[in-house]
């Protein structure tokens, strides 16, 4: 079994030396540093020890992107769209978005960049989080009947897959597109990570609305360059109980890791859960665990107690219910 949690949010090695004893205490053998376009520019040598200091305790590294480009998961700010607005999602009335677009070089090398960092910091895995194209997740809605993207570089790629102009109104041919696109661009990052001696979980979230598999999520987890395929089934603001959409997405996770001989990694929601509603943790962890899963992740550390905005409100017992459900 292996057992795994998030950590974010603090960049003093003695506090986190602190909490890496604690989570070695209660049985966890991975870590997930998460490492934005902040933590690059400000804190590379800070996370660099985060990481070897882990290792060196015993911990499994895993790093992920968090919130680059405005595409990944998380809950930070970007500068991509400042550095290279050309490269940019934009709308069909042409309207720049603060997203990167997948299908441009600038945003390939960009990420290209922060694999060549992560794998010198010393990651053992890179984490490819909920990847998402404008309005299908991140901070930024698009408005009603809005869609993305449009820019020059898709208009260019899609005309050569098509062999026709891209139309300016939405059409079964652009959701082809995008999911088409979305695998260019993880084949491609995740080859060059692979090649650099790193290994590649891709993490789809997934739709709280519908029960649905989008088809990209096959396609990836096909990929060579992809060791494990995961999905995070979080409950809070789903239309779905929590049995119901875990339930759902495990076993389409399974049933996917099975068809691409990948083993399946489970995310469990550790933010965000209100009072009297810690148990569903617990339950959640059992779901997976009925249908054989042995390698968890919780997001995140402490129940992200220390970040207001994602802090549950009793995060002892929240993050307790996933640590020793699992230990029993």
């Amino acid at each position: 079994m292996r057992i795994g949690t998030s950590y974010f949010g603090n960049r003093m090695i003695h506090h986190f030396n602190e909490d890496l004893d604690s989570l070695i205490s209660e049985g966890f053998t991975d870590i997930l540093h998460t490492v934005s376009e902040n933590d690059l520019k400000f804190y590379r040598n800070t996370i660099k020890d985060f990481i070897q200091l882990s290792k060196a305790k015993g911990l499994t590294v895993t790093v992920s992107p968090w919130s680059y480009g405005l595409v990944f998961g998380g809950e930070a700010f970007s500068e991509f769209a400042f550095l290279y607005p050309d490269a940019c999602q934009k709308t069909q009335h042409g309207v720049t978005l603060p997203n990167a677009c997948f299908n441009h070089s600038a945003f390939v090398a960009y990420m290209k960049n922060w694999i060549d960092h992560v794998i010198e910091m010393g990651a053992d895995y890179i984490l490819w989080d909920e990847p998402h194209w404008a309005g299908d997740g991140g901070w930024y809605p698009l408005k009603n009947n809005e869609w993305s993207c449009r820019c020059q570089t898709c208009q260019h790629y899609f005309e050569r897959m098509f062999n026709e102009p891209m139309p300016s109104t939405w059409s079964n041919k652009i959701s082809i597109f995008q999911k088409e696109s979305m695998v260019r661009f993880i084949k491609e990052v995740s080859e060059y990570s692979k090649e650099k001696g790193c290994k590649n979980i891709i993490c789809f979230f997934p739709n709280r609305k519908k029960l649905e598999v989008p088809s990209e999520w096959k396609a990836i987890a096909s990929l060579d360059s992809i060791d494990i395929f995961a999905t995070d089934p979080y409950w809070v603001n789903s239309k779905f109980s929590h049995e119901e959409l875990v339930h759902f997405y495990v076993a389409e996770a399974v049933k996917i890791g099975e068809e691409t001989n990948k083993e399946v990694q489970l995310y469990i929601q550790n933010f965000k859960i209100p009072t009297d509603e810690e148990y569903k943790v617990k339950e959640a962890v059992e779901i997976g665990l009925s249908y054989g899963i042995t390698y968890f992740f919780t997001w995140g550390f402490q129940s992200c107690k220390h970040m207001s905005f994602l802090a549950s409100e009793n995060p002892e017992l929240a993050f307790m219910n996933f640590y020793k459900t699992l230990r029993c």
